[in-house]
């Protein structure tokens, strides 16, 4: 199985200070990864450092075997973001947030209305967001997940404030894009019991 995403003793660094230090792991194309670590651990900041958005890094990321650097465009239109704080504008309705701010222009509206049944929130596409619940507005977050095809999703603490019904929708979807090829990065505070593959990063401070 060939690997998408892999990083050879990836340090990274904030004011002269470890964060991460000689990091080596690889993801597979359709296969996940699970960040574990606390408060301070560094996961953020791996997500950030994989993007190129953490200045002080040192070793090596490859894309599909190739230094990202070389392949850095590619690899930014192949990658979906989504940091804990999830982007969804109050003041807009669901619909708004689905096709903003990322896909305005290529998402049909009849594919946001099929990613929004699928996370049960059809029926609120025109209500503003600000009148939806902690639960509903994590739901316009994982309904984002299904609008693109991305090869890989990097996704800071995905299963915070999710009910166990939540946890089973993220699980169908990451199974679900999974089987289309596509592969995920989470981090989180607890092992979840959704993806295998683990990595533990110590208590330094992020």
């Amino acid at each position: 199985m060939s690997e998408l995403l892999k990083t050879k003793n990836l340090t990274c660094k904030r004011s002269e200070k470890i964060i991460i230090n000689n990091l080596n792991f690889a993801i597979p194309q359709g296969k996940n990864v699970e960040v574990i670590g606390s408060n301070g651990s560094g996961k953020t900041t791996l997500l950030r450092a994989l993007l190129g958005l953490v200045p002080e890094t040192e070793g090596e990321i490859l894309w599909h075997g190739k230094n990202i650097k070389q392949v850095e465009n590619n690899f930014y239109k192949s990658c979906f973001y989504q940091g804990h704080k999830l982007g969804i504008k109050k003041s807009l309705t669901v619909l708004e947030n689905l096709k903003h701010p990322n896909f305005p222009l290529i998402s049909k509206k009849e594919k946001l209305y099929s990613a929004a049944k699928k996370v049960g929130i059809s029926d609120l596409m025109h209500r503003v967001s600000s009148n939806l619940s902690v639960g509903q507005i994590k739901r316009i977050a994982l309904a984002r997940l299904l609008i693109c095809d991305f090869d890989l999703y990097l996704i800071d603490e995905p299963f915070t404030a999710l009910d166990n019904e939540g946890t089973d929708l993220i699980q169908s979807i990451i199974a679900e894009l999974n089987n289309r090829g596509s592969s995920f990065l989470v981090t989180g505070h607890r092992e979840s019991e959704l993806i295998s593959d683990k990595i533990y990063l110590g208590d330094t401070d992020e």
